[in-house]
């Protein structure tokens, strides 16, 4: 997108990656419900397992990186994007991050691309790529009480 070219397809990968953001921010929030449940002891069992498994992921994802992208020269901007990913999923846990990447560490085409905003293509009509988030309140029982009109006739 960032190079507008094949524009369908980055957006549809937008729309897709903006999905994800949410399925991401939702199982870390259900996780950081669960971890708070645990005594001291467990939570750093816990992590200890959680940053060894990312770091083995991380060192797994270094090697296949550098099989596919040090032919075209990316290798180093993936792995940044790599390490700021990582970072993301951690903090949607709760934890700190292990790496020193942030999001001014990777390639703002990148950044721009994976952006989660919304877009309106036409001011008039508002027909855009995002979400609209509605109205949340709470359910209560009297939402469950229903009266028909033809009660009457039984």
């Amino acid at each position: 997108l960032g190079h507008n070219k094949l524009p369908n397809v980055a957006e549809i990968i937008k729309l897709i990656l903006r999905d994800e953001s949410v399925h991401g921010t939702y199982i870390g929030y259900k996780f950081q419900l669960g971890f708070n449940e645990l005594n001291e002891e467990q939570q750093e069992e816990l992590k200890a397992w959680i940053y060894d498994l990312l770091y083995d992921l991380y060192e797994n994802e270094e090697k296949y990186t550098a099989s596919l992208y040090d032919q075209v020269g990316w290798t180093d901007d993936v792995l940044v994007f790599l390490r700021y990913n990582a970072n993301k999923a951690l903090m949607n846990l709760g934890l700190d991050p292990l790496f020193p990447d942030t999001a001014e560490d990777v390639n703002p085409v990148v950044m721009n691309g994976i952006s989660t905003s919304t877009s309106n293509h036409d001011f008039f009509s508002q027909v855009g790529n995002g979400y609209l988030l509605g109205n949340v309140e709470a359910m209560e029982d009297k939402d469950y009480l229903f009266r028909f009109d033809n009660d009457d006739e039984d």
